[in-house]
């Protein structure tokens, strides 16, 4: 009998292929799919060449993994000449093909060879059940809904704001904020250039014009005294962006906005329960906007977003934003009355009702991520050529993610940092311990800035509303790019995923002291691969 194309061997084929297979069944002939489905044909060829996972999206980067590849090969081949002069710095020969070095990068035996679970939400039987429930209720309608009215009235009270209203995506929070704030065609919005690139979208989508600051090399969020120098006639807001669950340095933000009249938004999508001098992310600036999807250390079953504000006016802009334009009364009542441009940013029951369980344990999983990363913390300064993340004094961090820069002329090597960052990467992916970059390049740097096409024909940077031309030229922001170039972050996930594991946290530390126990080799290796700066290697962003 001829297989079914449901059959495993047909399994995550493009739609079009599992067609084309039933025809050649239907006439009694077979054939064997021509590919594996692209996502794990890409996750094979980066772990036959020791990538994490999602490291070779493209051509370029299947190009990428072979150059690291034949570096390897190289320097390993280069270990066992030395080796057999009697001149490696490897581990002592043992009988039959010993390896070269104690690194599993060179041979060695990995300090976690099955990896490090990285499973998150963590879903318990009280979120199935507060689901479930929601499903039996039938109050599945914005019109019946109380789900979503509960989230928005407990976030604000966790937050300690007056208003919140539940988004379908952190983006639509985000945008949601800019329109209540009143930009407008041409109107200008300081951004951060390293971010997620629903930072500066979210200006466009309003028809302003995002100008990017440079960030603090140090704590990774925006520099207040690269913003100063920004601001226009035509600048309206500052969004704040708390990256990695460390909020930006907000007095002096707030500060700037308050001389120049500017609304201040903070982008705290990583940054759920983070304070500043006791008050939480959210209720720091005029507006806040959260990402709740899956990926975020307070999460719903899929996407979401949240908004606070203490500002009735504010919530009230923001609201019409999420629904059509429309004004709705507190008791739900609409007039069908579009007042201005509005669309359906409607959050749905049924992940409120998962957002509300997840919340309720969001304290115990900051204080149980917090506790693993300041472990890992005080091991990591120990090692020479490794600056974990600094928190400054009055600032709490939920490590969202966990940022490791490297200093190699702190570790007394004769190394760039680039090229000392990268194979770091691969010395401890190699011990089975996932570390990615976060974003390629500043965002400037992205095409989308660079060809600035938008919505068509340029606009809305030449749609003949702004005041001067913004021009984007990525050089520009130093400290982005050598925060880009000689940082890693520790997971390929979001921390609580991995922090929260007393076992995750020592194999992390095992690797790094293994791994910085090797300075010498890693040095000889660095000096002889082939390397390019992230932003000069192909287009992908992780």
């Amino acid at each position: 009998m001829p297989e079914d194309p449901g059959e495993p061997r047909f399994r995550g084929l493009h739609a079009r292929d599992r067609l084309f297979h039933r025809r050649l069944l239907s006439a009694g002939l077979e054939r064997k799919p021509h590919h594996e489905p692209p996502p794990r044909r890409r996750n094979r060829v980066a772990a036959q060449h020791g990538l994490p996972p999602g490291a070779v999206a493209d051509r370029a980067g299947a190009e990428r993994a072979r150059r690291v590849q034949r570096d390897r090969r190289r320097h390993r081949d280069g270990l066992r000449g030395a080796d057999r002069q009697g001149g490696a710095q490897g581990a002592p020969a043992a009988a039959g093909n010993p390896p070269v070095s104690a690194l599993a990068l060179f041979g060695g035996t990995p300090v976690a060879p099955k990896g490090i679970d990285e499973n998150w939400p963590e879903v318990t039987e009280t979120d199935i059940a507060a689901v479930t429930d929601t499903l039996r209720s039938g109050r599945l309608s914005w019109m019946n809904d109380d789900q979503v009215r509960e989230l928005e009235r407990e976030w604000a009270g966790y937050t300690g704001t007056a208003h919140c209203l539940a988004v379908n995506s952190g983006t639509a929070a985000l945008h949601a904020a800019v329109a209540a704030a009143g930009i407008g065609p041409g109107d200008e919005v300081i951004v951060p250039a390293l971010s997620f690139l629903a930072s500066a979208t979210c200006v466009l989508h309003h028809q302003g014009i995002p100008v990017f600051a440079d960030v603090d090399p140090v704590t990774f969020t925006l520099d207040p005294s690269d913003v100063e120098h920004r601001i226009s006639r035509r600048t309206k807001a500052i969004i704040a962006v708390h990256l990695h669950g460390l909020p930006a340095d907000m007095a002096a933000v707030s500060e700037i906005a308050r001389r120049h009249g500017l609304v201040v938004i903070e982008d705290a999508a990583q940054a759920h329960g983070a304070t500043v001098d006791g008050v939480r992310a959210g209720a720091l600036g005029d507006l806040g906007a959260f990402s709740i999807m899956a990926g975020k250390n307070l999460a719903t079953a899929g996407e979401g977003g949240l908004l606070t504000t203490n500002d009735t006016g504010l919530r009230n802009r923001a609201d019409a934003v999420k629904m059509f334009g429309e004004t709705i009364d507190p008791d739900g009542h609409r007039d069908y009355h579009a007042h201005t441009l509005g669309w359906n940013y409607r959050f749905s029951s049924i992940l409120a009702a998962f957002t509300r369980s997840q919340l309720a344990r969001l304290d115990t999983y900051i204080d149980e991520t917090r506790a693993g990363a300041n472990r890992l913390t005080g091991t990591l300064s120990e090692l020479p050529g490794v600056l974990p993340p600094v928190v400054p004094d009055g600032r709490t961090h939920v490590y969202h993610h966990f940022r490791v820069r490297f200093d190699p002329a702190q570790a007394g090597l004769d190394v760039a940092p680039g090229p000392f960052r990268r194979v770091v990467g691969e010395a401890l992916t190699a011990e089975g311990i996932p570390v990615i970059g976060y974003q390629n390049r500043p965002l400037p740097g992205q095409r989308l800035f660079a060809e600035r096409v938008g919505y068509g024909r340029g606009c809305p940077w030449t749609c003949g509303h702004t005041a001067r031309t913004v021009e984007y030229r990525p050089e520009e922001y130093t400290s982005t790019l050598a925060v880009i170039s000689g940082s890693l972050l520790v997971g390929s996930r979001l921390c609580p995923a991995s922090f929260r594991d007393p076992a995750a946290i020592s194999a992390y530390e095992d690797a790094f002291v293994k791994v910085f126990g090797r300075l010498g080799e890693l040095a000889a290796y660095a000096r002889t691969i082939d390397y390019a700066e992230p932003w000069e290697d192909g287009d992908r962003l992780w």
